[in-house]
């Protein structure tokens, strides 16, 4: 979990199916000092799960149809930075969550993630079984 040690919630607005996050970034957590030393950037899998985080916390991602980095996230120059989340239902019982985090006029990145109900320890969705060679059979049912 990120929320509340990589970054803090400031400020929450909006319905839960267009909502409108104003985020703290710690500029000393240890993965900014890692990614990079004296030139922090924050990692594209830190984006994918603080949009997580943020849109459910009792769900796992599923797939990542898209992200796009546009400007770095550097949290020295940006040490708060907006996230909107779009959720859109999905037929299958997931749920496709579009994401844009900007400051200002400056759009950082833009993704859509599909998430699915977390059912148990194993992080499987109900109803979905994984096959002989460890992956997911898929066709979850939330």
């Amino acid at each position: 979990m990120l929320k509340d040690d990589f970054f803090t919630v400031k400020e929450a607005a909006g319905p839960d199916c267009d909502r409108i996050y104003r985020l703290h970034l710690k500029a000393s957590h240890p993965i900014f000092r890692a990614h990079f030393a004296g030139n922090p950037v924050m990692p594209g899998a830190c984006i994918a799960q603080m949009i997580k985080e943020l849109a459910a916390a009792a769900s796992f991602i599923s797939s990542i149809r898209k992200m796009k980095f546009l400007h770095v996230i550097n949290p020295l120059e940006n040490p708060d930075i907006s996230v909107r989340l779009v959720h859109t239902p999905q037929d299958d019982g997931s749920v496709s969550v579009s994401a844009v985090i900007y400051d200002g006029d400056t759009v950082f990145s833009k993704a859509t993630v599909v998430l699915r109900e977390k059912q148990d320890d194993t992080g499987l969705a109900r109803g979905e079984e994984i096959r002989s060679d460890g992956f997911s059979a898929g066709g979850a049912k939330c």
